[in-house]
């Protein structure tokens, strides 16, 4: 043990450093000193739906993540947020030189927020290690990464897979840095995006500061500050009372108090998200399609959307919304409410004396709501639905990793590139599926739809895919959400993105504020 003396003369410096630690506090507060008077605001306060299920982007599975992420991570990939198209990240450029081979280009001189290179060796690393994580499903048709110069990689493919491109805008494309292998990587990580992580206070907050070794145009806010509000009415209300900035995925039923309020911009757009009910195909009674078919049949979307989201929504029928380029529009006449036709199918199954599905959902007040309609209209045909509520990280892991009940009512999130969706999906061997059924015939159409860049021919081989999948019914799409997003009138820079995973890290708040 080390003892100290305190003197008179200590105490006075110690008074007059506390006293200098208040002025910085109140400072940092109210903002630095602005040239021509007034203040400029160093922190932006953004709301996060849910905690990250891991920092560590290779091994989280939520698709909650990516509001926490992308601001610690830059990727390889970028896309426009209205069009998804591929733009410019990491990689400055990329081309196929042949169908299986995918050349890419990196910036020159590239760190992560530590300092460290960024080349075309680290990049291969990162790659390799995603394909030994949780989320390897993305790259499963990656046979190998090659690194023939610092600003070249080169990724071999075993069969032809355009999708890759937008692949690398999503989890696998945020290149994690040379500490990885770390045991605490997920505690301490390092990226190469926009912000670096100063703390994480799992089901409080996260803290970043300014990434000094960003490449591009540094984020306008010198700090960003994540608050974890899982409430979306204590989010609503930390926005109206000025303590945050911006918040996403709040509940529809508040949108007019928002709006009411005068110091807020309330956005509702239909992107990518949309809410179902995954099924455990290997478990009855859910392993005979009449039952997937006859709950297909049995949801009244349209009554769901009004009772849980105030008719912020459109019903989901296919893993896409009406506005995106692959939707299939002979698809919307796909399940109609026909509760006779349900309570046919459940008797030919077997069950018409009435059957139990075991499902878990997250404890929200918006998922209370949806279970107890869903519950109501299952109940007619004999289905009792009985839903364990719980935070969705167990959740997640009680479903689809120990497979601990029947079906999952979650919601999936989107990816930039709608291969990654089917695949995720749909894929006999990937997460989402905990049963490991395959549709027969539907790996061999996503094939196809994958080999060509033509998005005609991507369109019509997704088409086959929604006839093979609505057949099927490995699942039971709800609808896709309006993602009602809030933020300060003081706020500005903000572009909803089809995706509806908002990027935050670029957002402005003006002095003052």
């Amino acid at each position: 043990m080390t003892l100290y003396r305190t003197t008179a003369s200590a105490v006075v410096r110690r008074a007059l450093l506390g006293l200098l630690g208040v002025a910085l506090l109140v400072t940092a507060a109210c903002g630095a000193p602005a040239q021509g008077g007034g203040t400029t605001a160093t922190t932006l306060t953004v709301a996060v739906s849910n905690n990250p299920s891991s920092l560590d982007p290779q091994a989280g599975p939520s698709g909650t993540d990516h509001v926490s992420l992308y601001p610690i991570y830059a990727t390889l990939v970028e896309f426009d947020p209205k069009t998804l198209v591929a733009t410019p990240g990491l990689a400055e450029s990329w081309s196929f030189t042949d169908p299986t081979t995918l050349r890419l280009k990196l910036r020159p001189g590239l760190k992560f927020s530590d300092g460290s290179p960024l080349d075309a060796n680290a990049v291969k690393a990162s790659l390799e290690r995603y394909q030994t994580q949780t989320n390897k499903a993305d790259l499963s048709n990656v046979a190998g990464v090659e690194a023939p110069d610092p600003t070249t990689v080169v990724i071999k493919e075993k069969t032809p897979d355009t999708s890759l491109v937008l692949v690398l805008a999503d989890r696998a494309g945020m290149i994690v840095g040379p500490t990885a292998a770390n045991a605490d990587f997920a505690q301490k990580p390092v990226g190469a995006g926009p912000y670096t992580l100063v703390s994480y206070s799992p089901g409080d907050r996260l803290v970043l500061k300014r990434n000094p070794n960003y490449y591009g145009t540094p984020p306008p806010m010198e700090n960003l500050e994540m608050r974890i509000i899982t409430d979306p009415k204590a989010a609503a209300n930390a926005l109206l009372s000025g303590q945050i900035d911006f918040a996403d995925a709040l509940d529809a039923n508040d949108i007019p108090q928002l709006r009411n309020s005068g110091k807020l911009t309330v956005e509702s757009p239909v992107g990518l998200y949309f809410d179902m009910i995954y099924f455990n195909l290997a478990q009855k009674p859910l392993d005979d399609v009449r039952v997937r078919q006859a709950i297909n049949l049995a949801l009244d979307r349209d009554d769901i959307i009004q009772g849980t989201v105030n008719g912020q929504g459109e019903p989901a029928r296919q893993p896409l919304p009406t506005s995106h380029w692959a939707y299939d529009k002979a698809n919307d006449s796909v399940w109609p409410h026909d509760v006779a036709k349900a309570k046919q199918l459940m008797a030919e199954a077997g069950y018409a004396g009435g059957v139990t599905l075991t499902t878990v959902a997250t404890a929200s007040p918006l998922e209370i709501r949806r279970n107890e309609i869903i519950r109501s209209q299952l109940a007619e045909i004999g289905i009792d639905y009985k839903v364990q509520s719980m935070d969705t990280n167990q959740g997640v892991s009680l479903y689809f990793e120990k497979q601990g009940t029947n079906a999952a009512q979650y919601g999936w999130s989107g990816r930039p590139d709608p291969g990654q969706t089917y695949n995720r999906l749909f894929a006999q061997n990937s997460y989402q599926n905990p049963g490991k059924v395959a549709i027969p015939g539907l790996d061999q159409v996503l094939a196809q739809a994958v080999a060509t860049e033509d998005t005609a021919q991507r369109a019509a081989a997704y088409a086959q895919a929604d006839k093979l999948i609505a057949d099927f019914a490995p699942y039971a799409p709800l609808y896709f959400r309006g993602d009602v997003t809030a933020y300060s009138t003081a706020v500005t820079g903000y572009t909803a993105s089809l995706l509806g995973k908002p990027k935050v890290a670029f957002l402005n708040k003006s002095s003052g504020a």
